[in-house]
């Protein structure tokens, strides 16, 4: 990963890490609280030797203490020292788990042994602490002592006698949060970029170039009405949503600039990536421009087009691939300059039909009569249709859902398009996220623009010129319609 993709993580998690900290905070001051205090006693020890008549056995004999002290340091966790400190505290556990809350440690280059012991009780604390130290002594003499009548040559004295411990050792409540402090965010960073790998979904434009290199030549915010309105209704006029739309048929101006494709097929990787959605929209804003366009049903397994439309679909495509009906007979208008063609009766084979020659010579003909032909069809992964149908027409589109998708799945679809050399015109970002870091966002200058003096009588001069030309059009029709202002 870069360190853009890091940053982008950073900008899109921060939610996740901030709650993550939190939760660090919170297990702390829990954990901290619901602790058993233990207190801390001490006490020191001086290591000698005895019977030095010289400077040079001195030296001797401090360089002994030195060697034997660590020795004797290990001697403070043994039974021989512990199971005494038991019998006289009159304590009910064994040496070793004494031993657990008991600890040693030489001060360096000295002859010192420190000692701690760990207790809930202060004052038991202290008294095991005073106990280890008294009996370490008696230990020492006796392990040193060459012979029951001699005296010992090393000498074990305690310098610091244990003291009651009035605040507990722990838990340290600082401490602990001051490792949340440095811990949390480290952690929340960490779970942001765990979920970031592990999260394979297509969600922003950099996750499409991780897949292809193929231009992303149209980004789609998501409108949680599409649902219940999916086309561009006449109050959108200057919407982001509408404003994508009409940037996207611009792109496609420049896809090709030589070769214009006529005919365009658009498709999607999984269902509900919201591809019919895009084909009619699309199509009202191509013919909104000027062009003639004709929308054509190629989904033949689950037609939704004609249902957004308005209009039935009683006869269509497969009426005229098996020559049942004439092409001009089951055309239906939409508005000025865009008519549709829906799918038919389903038939039982709709990969086979879509790939015949007479779906060949029926969009030759359609590309005689249209400036545009846009065909809706189904996804890629479920289903060979629109590979099929790719093979004879100019270009496809490839609606991507973000959030909805995989790059794996994506991957797939595109490899499908690849290997019968269909031509892939871009990609088409649709369901972007309208708020946050990621979210596709139309200039506010540019709207406010839009929604200027100008603009409003340009708005009511296309309203009035949209109701003259639907003049005799369903209500329905009207809703769902194109805005006419589109035009300018």
């Amino acid at each position: 990963m870069e360190l853009s993709d890091y940053v982008r993580t950073l900008r899109r998690r921060w939610r996740l890490i901030v709650a993550v900290t939190l939760f660090a905070y919170a297990v702390t001051v829990l954990l901290t609280v619901l602790a058993p205090r233990e207190y801390r006693s001490e006490t020191q020890l001086f290591i000698s030797t005895s019977g030095t008549n010289s400077l040079s056995e001195l030296a001797q004999g401090g360089s002994f203490a030195q060697r034997q002290v660590t020795t004797y340091a290990l001697l403070v966790t043994e039974p021989v020292v512990l199971a005494p400190v038991l019998e006289d505290l009159g304590l009910d556990e064994t040496p070793g788990e004494l031993a657990s809350r008991v600890s040693a440690r030489v001060v360096p280059d000295s002859v010192l042994i420190e000692i701690a012991v760990l207790d809930r009780v202060p004052a038991q604390a202290r008294d095991i602490a005073d106990a280890v130290g008294l009996n370490v002594t008696e230990a020492v003499q006796e392990l040193e002592r060459v012979d029951a009548t001699s005296q010992s040559p090393v000498k074990a004295t305690v310098v610091r006698p244990a003291a009651l411990p009035t605040r507990p050792d722990s838990p340290d409540p600082l401490f602990n949060l001051a490792l949340a402090t440095l811990l949390g965010p480290l952690i929340g960073l960490g779970v942001a970029l765990l979920r970031d790998i592990l999260d394979t979904r297509v969600r922003v434009e950099a996750d499409v170039r991780r897949v292809t290199s193929r231009p992303t030549i149209g980004a789609i915010p998501f409108d949680k009405d599409a649902s219940t309105h999916p086309l561009l209704p006449e109050i959108e006029a200057f919407s982001p949503r509408a404003e994508s739309f009409r940037a996207l048929r611009t792109n496609l101006l420049y896809v090709n600039p030589d070769h214009q494709p006529k005919s365009l097929l658009v498709t999607s990787t999984v269902p509900g990536e919201g591809k019919t959605t895009t084909t009619a929209n699309l199509a009202l804003i191509l013919a909104a421009s000027g062009s003639s366009v004709c929308l054509v049903e190629g989904d033949l397994r689950r037609p939704k087009l004609l249902d957004y439309l308005g209009l039935e679909n009683a006869a269509g495509l497969t009426d005229v691939l098996v020559k049942r009906a004439a092409l001009e007979d089951v055309l239906q208008t939409v508005m000025p300059g865009l008519s549709a063609l829906g799918c038919g009766p389903p038939p039982p084979n709709p990969a086979e039909m879509l790939g015949s020659d007479a779906m060949r010579t029926l969009l030759d003909e359609l590309e005689s009569q249209f400036d545009y032909v846009v065909i809706d069809t189904p996804p890629l992964v479920p289903v060979t249709d629109a590979a099929l149908l790719s093979t004879i027409t100019d270009g496809v589109l490839v609606v991507v859902g973000a959030g909805i998708v995989r790059r794996d799945q994506l991957d797939t679809a595109l490899q499908s398009l690849d290997r019968i050399d269909a031509t892939v015109l871009g990609i088409v970002l649709n369901r972007l996220p309208a708020k946050g870091q990621t979210a596709y966002y139309y200039s506010n200058d540019e709207y406010a623009a839009h929604r200027g003096q100008g603009a409003r009588a340009r708005a009511k001069e296309a309203r009035s010129r949209a109701r003259r030309n639907l003049s005799g059009v369903s209500l329905q029709e009207l809703e769902t319609g194109p805005e006419a202002a589109g035009r300018s």
